[in-house]
């Protein structure tokens, strides 16, 4: 367990909250841009695949099956140092996709999971309702909770090349309540949680954040280990944001008005500029699992 990771410089503080929120470079294209360039490839390098536009730019459908654009995007914007052009971009497309199509053929020709193996995989993880929404075409497909308006907790199986949603269909073949499902999430993400640790800073101005980019840290406000430690050195309840899914912050409301401008910029700047965004409402955040929109 690496525990917490501290500073005690208000300098650094600060530093992390805008680094975190949005020191990415700017992107040279629009999703609607990538999804326009992915379909002229896919429909290129896989003629016998039936492929068109999703319900929103960040999807491609490829029969009844929905592909997700968001990490693609987000690799091609956040990590390159500097902008890639239309070339640079179409090589990592095709790498993107091929592992993509084979992940999909692996899955099509493997028996499915059974419980026994499945609930060492099963982590919660955030996500927009309207998501679902678009996803299921307003079905009530996936195994879903309400978490705060505007956001739910799912479940998923992750895997080594990707995860998928779990759907209702796949617990009455595991005869599994969906309470034991998330229960068995949470134990799994709480390992995760306390393998990876927090950051932050015990000064005069008192925060901790997860920053993992594994797809779970805005879900990690939901395991009892963060909160107690968030608890220990912000007092409660202390404030938390889930700005995207790749980001938790949480600090002390004793820290200074100065840092909550800051904090509260920041959480909308990250909202705006970040793939996989969740919500800019700020929470009020009890070690116990109480947790209230402010």
């Amino acid at each position: 367990m690496r525990g917490c990771r501290w500073s005690s410089a208000i300098a650094f503080a600060a530093l992390l909250l805008i680094c975190a929120c949005g020191c990415a470079s700017e992107c040279n294209f629009t999703q609607a841009q990538l999804q326009a360039e992915s379909l002229a490839i896919l429909r290129k390098d896989y003629p016998g695949q039936e492929f068109g536009a999703g319900e929103s730019p960040d999807m491609i459908r490829m029969g009844e099956v929905e592909l997700g654009l968001d990490n693609l995007y987000a690799r091609l914007c956040i990590e390159p140092k500097e902008p890639l052009d239309q070339p640079a971009r179409a090589v990592e497309i095709r790498t993107h996709f091929a592992a993509m199509m084979k992940l999909i053929r692996q899955q099509e020709n493997r028996q499915p999971l059974a419980w026994a193996e499945a609930r060492k995989l099963v982590l919660p993880q955030l996500q927009t309702e309207e998501y679902f929404r678009s996803l299921a075409n307003g079905k009530e497909v996936f195994v879903t909770r309400s978490f705060v308006p505007g956001v739910v907790l799912a479940a998923v199986i992750d895997q080594p090349n990707g995860y998928q949603y779990i759907r209702k269909e796949e617990l009455e073949r595991w005869h599994v309540t969906r309470e034991a499902l998330f229960a068995e999430g949470l134990r799994n993400l709480t390992e995760k949680a306390m393998d990876s640790g927090l950051q932050g800073a015990n000064g005069a101005e008192k925060f901790l954040s997860s920053e993992e980019g594994d797809g779970y840290d805005a879900a990690r406000i939901l395991v009892p280990w963060v909160r107690e430690q968030a608890a220990k050195l912000l007092g409660e309840p202390f404030f938390a944001a889930i700005p995207n899914r790749d980001f938790l912050i949480m600090w002390s409301t004793a820290n200074s008005a100065e840092f909550h401008k800051l904090a509260r910029g920041n959480v909308e700047q990250a909202l705006k500029e970040r793939p996989y965004a969740l919500s800019s409402r700020v929470l009020r955040v009890w070690a116990d699992g109480r947790i209230e929109v402010e």
